[in-house]
């Protein structure tokens, strides 16, 4: 999807308009939603789909970042049902290349509000008021929603995030002020859903390669990187064959593969998963084990949470 300032691969989606569609198999050619309404809670846990019924609840890209993306935010579920009828946007980013002048600007540097903020979109000295970080291969940022976000400069990040496009733009780096290169913006919509606190670093961004808790001795890593409502996520740096708990989880597992390739085996079957690739393990399954090449294998694994008991659901409504 060619974008002003770069593009995506939305990699793994259930968007009607955009389905992805299985590459082999016996249900190759079919599109996820159509697996979703066959399927149910087999594919991604019983408990999930009673929750969210026919929407796929993850969205999985791969950004490729050339000019500057927007300065921007995304609502929560609550602000996205209420005026939109669609989910907020909670996201995680990993980077996977990054060029020596790339920058990725994330949260308020001190605590602001919506009048400062305001001002300085309409002068054009946003970027003032904002983090800005020189990312490098590995560095993790999870952004929940509200956090005041962009990023520039020859990048190419993989992206983790609930299934919505809802994004507001805030400022747009003078493009919004051409007639040739101006898109919609959205800040007097976007006022009251972004946080003005200062930016929380130690929760939101990590890099993985200096990790106090990988045990010393083994080429084995394994690291929670997110534990929110809406996605867990896990990296795995695989040297040696690992198994897939799919029955604790219960939920279906998203493997979306980073660096170096290996082979999925599971109910006698074998599948091949490389850098760049993404495969859904449906809920149903009961061993997977994940089989690395002799050079290893880096995966970011993502499951669902199971939905709260008590809790009041303030996404839109699910579909009949």
């Amino acid at each position: 999807m060619p974008k002003a300032w770069g593009g995506e691969y939305w990699d793994l989606c259930g968007f009607e308009d955009a389905a992805s569609v299985v590459s082999e198999g016996y249900l190759a050619e079919n599109d996820l939603p159509d697996i979703l309404e066959t399927y149910l809670g087999d594919l991604v846990g019983d408990e999930i789909f009673e929750w969210h019924n026919l929407y796929f609840p993850l969205l999985i890209k791969r950004l490729v970042v050339k000019d500057r993306l927007s300065v921007q935010v995304h609502p929560d579920d609550a602000v996205a049902a209420e005026r939109f009828g669609e989910y907020g946007k909670t996201e995680f980013w990993y980077v996977l290349e990054a060029e020596p002048d790339a920058r990725i600007w994330m949260g308020f540097k001190e605590d602001t509000d919506a009048g400062a903020l305001y001002k300085a979109c309409q002068e054009g000295t946003a970027e003032q008021l904002l983090n800005a970080y020189a990312p490098k291969p590995g560095d993790c940022f999870f952004i929940p929603t509200g956090t005041v976000h962009a990023a520039g400069g020859g990048l190419k990040i993989a992206e983790i995030q609930e299934a919505s496009d809802m994004t507001f733009r805030l400022y747009d780096w003078g493009r919004e002020f051409n007639p040739a290169t101006r898109r919609q913006m959205h800040l007097d919509e976007a006022l009251d859903s972004i946080n003005y606190r200062k930016y929380d670093e130690a929760a939101c961004s990590c890099h993985l390669e200096t990790d106090p808790k990988v045990a010393a001795g083994t080429d084995d890593r394994v690291r929670v990187l997110v534990e929110d409502p809406h996605f867990i996520l896990t990296s795995l740096s695989l040297t040696a064959p690992a198994k897939v708990p799919m029955e604790d989880f219960k939920s279906c597992v998203v493997l979306q593969c980073l660096s170096g390739s290996m082979n999925v085996e599971t109910d006698g079957a074998t599948f091949p998963l490389a850098a760049g690739e993404t495969m859904l393990l449906p809920a149903s399954l009961e061993d997977v084990m994940l089989i690395p090449d002799a050079c290893g294998v880096h995966l970011l694994q993502a499951h669902l949470p199971q939905p709260p008991k008590d809790d009041v659901y303030d996404g839109p409504e699910p579909e009949a």
